[in-house]
This record gives structure tokens, C-alpha cells and sequence, in this order.
């Protein structure tokens, strides 16, 4: 299994709006702290000097930490599905769904309303239409004219 890497804002210790100047700062501090010539013959300090690179490296390019961040934000709105299979969890962009907008589209495209249990459209509900490829009806309500 690949290795989990860490969150480059907590391996510096910042938070995820710092600005470039806190993010270099830290760096600096952290840096210093674990740096090889500090502390020779560490494997342990040797490793996690290279990962404070690697998150600078990352946190100090604007694209970078944008794309970072991006890839950030969909790794964890994943989520754990009960027989091991992973899926994503996604709000829509306009808010919360309003079904009350839905029951006019089910009437037309199914042809009754579900709610009152009107029929809309008779050809719909009978489903026999006089041609089965005839799309005129489907064109001349994309195009806006009869």
C-alpha cells in the first residue's frame, strides 16, 4: 500500500490561509530545526527535512498550492463506503435540491401530473404515438415554434 502522505499546511504547522510570508517563516523555523548538518547520522530528521522541503516547495508556488489545494478538497469529501468501495460526496453548486421544482418536469416528460394524478399529455400515458421515430414533436419544442 503507498504510503499516506501528511498535509503540507500541518507539516509546517500553518494553517491553510497563511499567507506567503507565515508560510516562509515556517519553513525557515522547521528547517532549521531538522536540518542534516544539525543532526547527522538521523534518518528520522534526514526524512522529515525532506518532507518540510517538499511542502514548501508546494505552499510557496501559488499554482502549485492552488492545484494542492483543489486536490485537497476532493480527497476528502471522499468517503468510506460500507463494503470498501470508495465514493465521493458531492453537495450541488446551487445549494440545497428543491424537488417541489421537479414535479413540472415529470409532468411533461411523462405526460401526467403525479401529484393530483391529472393527465397532461394522453399520447404520453397511452403510449401509442402514431410513429414511434417521429420526432417532431421533441424539435419543434427544442426550437421553440410548432
Amino acid at each position: 500500500m503507498p504510503e499516506q502522505k501528511r498535509d503540507y499546511y500541518e507539516v509546517l504547522g500553518v494553517s491553510k490561509g497563511a499567507s506567503d510570508d507565515e508560510i516562509k517563516k515556517a519553513y525557515r523555523k522547521k528547517a532549521k530545526q531538522y536540518h542534516p548538518d544539525l543532526h547527522p547520522n538521523d534518518a528520522n530528521a534526514a526524512a522529515k527535512f525532506k518532507e518540510i522541503n517538499e511542502a514548501y516547495e508546494i505552499l510557496s508556488d501559488p499554482a502549485k498550492r492552488k492545484k494542492y489545494d483543489e486536490q485537497q478538497q476532493g480527497t476528502t469529501q471522499r468517503r468510506q463506503a460500507p463494503n470498501g468501495a470508495k465514493t465521493a460526496t458531492r453537495t450541488p453548486k446551487g445549494g440545497p435540491v428543491d424537488f417541489s421544482q421537479m414535479q413540472g418536469g415529470f409532468a411533461q416528460f411523462f405526460g401526467f401530473d403525479p401529484k393530483t394524478g391529472r393527465v397532461v399529455d394522453e399520447e404520453k400515458v397511452s403510449g401509442q404515438k402514431k410513429n414511434p421515430l417521429d420526432t417532431t414533436d421533441l424539435f419543434e419544442r427544442f426550437m421553440g415554434f410548432k
